[in-house]
């Protein structure tokens, strides 16, 4: 349901903002190729993004006057500057929606659901649905921040809160009042 028709129908909406933690830094390079394999890209196309994402060496080294560490191979994420990286990062991602009930947008690493609340009752759904993310991360080794991740209450006074797991307890997401929003909403 869209965001305008739930308000204009009486209801309240709550809607979680998601960060991943060091989203483009962490894409483990063996699983986007799982993923890239399981969308039947040709074999010839998948040897040059292998070829294009591993080998990489780190821009960054450890300097202490006058002293640098060796360049590090990098095991995982995608190249942020470039065109093809972002585009990879997507199609990781892009099986998000499957895993939940509730409404999704995604804007590059930025990811956001909703549902609609009549009652307290109608929060179970977005709860349920964040378990369900945190299961995705794990299968797919993408973490989830929960210290950033926010929830925002629009046009209700229902007593709803969502946790996520941080270190194997439960942690109450923040509210949040105001968000940047990169994504349209309804």
């Amino acid at each position: 349901m869209k965001h305008g028709l739930a308000l204009d129908e009486g209801f309240g909406i709550d809607v979680i903002y998601l960060d991943y933690r060091k989203a483009f830094d962490t894409v483990p390079h063996n699983r986007l190729m799982l993923k890239l394999m399981k969308l039947g890209l040709p074999d010839n196309m998948l040897r040059y993004i292998r070829n294009f994402i591993t080998g990489r060496k780190s821009k960054m080294r450890v300097g202490l006057r006058g002293n640098f560490s060796e360049w590090a191979e990098v095991l995982g994420g995608v190249p942020q500057g470039s065109i093809l990286g972002p585009l990879l990062f997507l199609l990781f991602v892009n099986d998000l929606p499957d895993w939940i009930k509730s409404e999704m947008r995604m804007f590059a690493d930025n990811k956001k659901l909703w549902c609609k609340i009549g009652q307290v009752n109608d929060s179970i759904l977005l709860q349920n649905d964040l378990r369900q993310l945190q299961h995705w991360t794990e299968k797919w080794q993408l973490a989830l921040n929960p210290d950033k991740c926010k929830v925002m209450h629009i046009g209700h006074d229902h007593a709803t809160a969502y946790e996520l797991q941080r270190n194997g307890k439960p942690r109450v997401l923040d509210e949040s009042y105001e968000e940047k929003d990169l994504g349209v909403l309804c």
